[in-house]
């Protein structure tokens, strides 16, 4: 049987663990972390190009201060909308035209959700977006896109070649 003195040691260390822990959780949860922002006048941009492709379902614009991907999207657990979200720095230097070249392309994933067994690509999205927004500023977007990245890409394999 553990002497008091090393019981009392290993409820302070047990103590000591837990409030490390708990204070990080209560750190990610802070009401002063940086919190996604909803964008509406992205929202009803994306709306309008969903519209287009007669999708019906809520769209949400966030955003965020970083994005694994950039810029993004989501459906909802609830089955009834999706949620874009943009990586606000890369926000920030796109122009009306790429920002709708962009909302167009992560249109074009939802419409990939809505229509199984189509497999998420870039090009795919593409594709559907080529649909709704002409094809140069999609170029300008990715040429924004990848020099925010430092990765090289080809248009051609994102976008298709270029129609006559």
């Amino acid at each position: 049987m553990p002497k008091v003195g090393e019981a009392v040691r290993r409820v302070r260390v047990f103590t000591a663990l837990f409030l490390c822990a708990t204070g990080a959780q209560l750190q990610a949860y802070s009401p002063k972390a940086d919190q996604p922002v909803r964008n509406v006048k992205l929202e009803k941009i994306a709306a309008g190009l969903a519209e287009t492709l007669k999708m019906h379902k809520r769209i949400q614009v966030a955003v965020v201060s970083e994005n694994d991907r950039v810029v993004s999207v989501e459906p909802f657990l609830s089955g009834d909308g999706y949620r874009v979200e943009f990586e606000r720095a890369f926000l920030d230097q796109l122009n009306e035209e790429e920002l709708t070249a962009a909302l167009a392309h992560e249109v074009g994933h939802m419409w990939i959700f809505c229509h199984p067994p189509y497999v998420h690509t870039e090009a795919l999205a593409n594709e559907i977006a080529l649909k709704i927004v002409p094809r140069k500023p999609l170029e300008a977007l990715y040429a924004k896109l990848w020099t925010y990245t430092s990765v090289t890409g080809n248009l051609v394999e994102v976008l298709g070649a270029e129609k006559p």
